[in-house]
């Protein structure tokens, strides 16, 4: 018991110094299969007292990781001369909502300095970064506190994801800071300057990286799908999500990387994934779920009447109704 009670101290704590100590000698683990592995690693840190269920735990996460890692993989794939992708219906619907003007162009205009960054300009990065953990670790809680909204939850990530990728397919498009050169990135500008650099894929390259996989934007996609996904949650945590989605709007929009078309896009695309998925139950993996399955349910007896603690003489049969 004392073994038990320590491991269960001491294995969150060895999880928590192992991450720093890999962060700060390899980089943040924003690639897929470096984040699902120490996501895995944390589930089982955090559940030493159950680890009987770590294997459930793969069965239940192994088809969600499957599913990104080609999606990756075909995203690479999905590759054009970016002169030959679409841009001018994005601009054309930016200038309506930018009343004549880009509105990345009139942002950048107004609020970024070259060769000086401001403290919004780190705060877009924040805000950008989370796109690589934010909807993963909350699958990873959800799966941890609540397993039936993990298996809501799990076909919506997916579904949105690969929606993204058939319409990256079909309509290749041009970032803002490939269509005008003048536009700056602002998020590897401030990545530059603080030196953070990230661990490399596995089974991913920089040659499998899209250039032209803007429309619709998933960074604003996964937000706004969490909103929707724990709008019942309560108001607090529906105006923590809505200023989050905004947030993260807002830094795609000035940082470059996005127009608002591609954002308006990833927002309808969240909505329809989202309704597409709300009454779907993936299956829960059971290690004896086929024995269980296979066994004959047996006829429920009813349970026989208490004896009566007093008796009563017998009297006549009660006569039949009448007809």
């Amino acid at each position: 018991m004392r073994a038990q009670r320590a491991a269960i101290i001491i294995a969150p704590a060895a999880y928590v110094i192992a991450l720093a100590a890999f962060v700060v000698a390899w980089g943040l683990p924003v690639a897929r299969d470096q984040l699902f592995l120490w996501l895995f690693l944390g589930m089982a840190a955090f559940s030493v007292s159950a680890w009987r269920s770590w294997g459930q735990m793969v069965l239940e996460w192994l088809p969600l990781f499957g599913l990104l890692v080609l999606y990756d993989f075909l995203r690479g794939a999905v590759a054009v001369a970016p002169g030959q992708a679409h841009v001018d219906p994005q601009i054309a619907v930016d200038k309506v909502v930018g009343l004549g003007h880009v509105p990345t162009t009139w942002l950048q205009d107004h609020l970024y300095t070259p060769g000086h960054l401001h403290a919004y300009d780190y705060a877009i990065w924040a805000v950008y970064m989370t796109h690589f953990f934010a909807v993963w670790v909350v699958a990873a809680v959800l799966y941890r506190l609540d397993r039936q909204r993990f298996r809501r939850y799990t076909p919506l990530a997916v579904t949105l994801t690969l929606a993204a990728f058939l319409t990256y397919w079909l309509y290749p498009a041009q970032p803002p800071w490939i269509a005008d050169p003048s536009t700056t990135r602002i998020v590897p500008e401030v990545w530059g300057h603080l030196g953070v650099h990230t661990m490399q894929s596995t089974y991913e390259n920089r040659s499998l990286v899209n250039t032209v996989a803007a429309m619709p934007s998933l960074h604003a996609a996964y937000p706004f799908m969490l909103l929707l996904f724990f709008w019942p949650a309560g108001r607090a945590v529906r105006i923590g999500l809505a200023a989050y989605t905004l947030a993260m709007a807002f830094a795609l929009v000035y940082g470059g990387e996005h127009y608002v078309a591609d954002i308006l896009a990833g927002w309808a695309m969240a909505g329809a994934a989202f309704a597409l998925t709300r009454s779907v139950r993936t299956p829960r993996w059971r290690f004896r779920a086929a024995a269980l399955q296979a066994a004959p349910a047996l006829p429920l007896r009813p349970a026989p009447a208490p004896a009566s603690r007093t008796t009563s003489p017998p009297g006549p049969a009660p006569s039949a109704p009448p007809r």
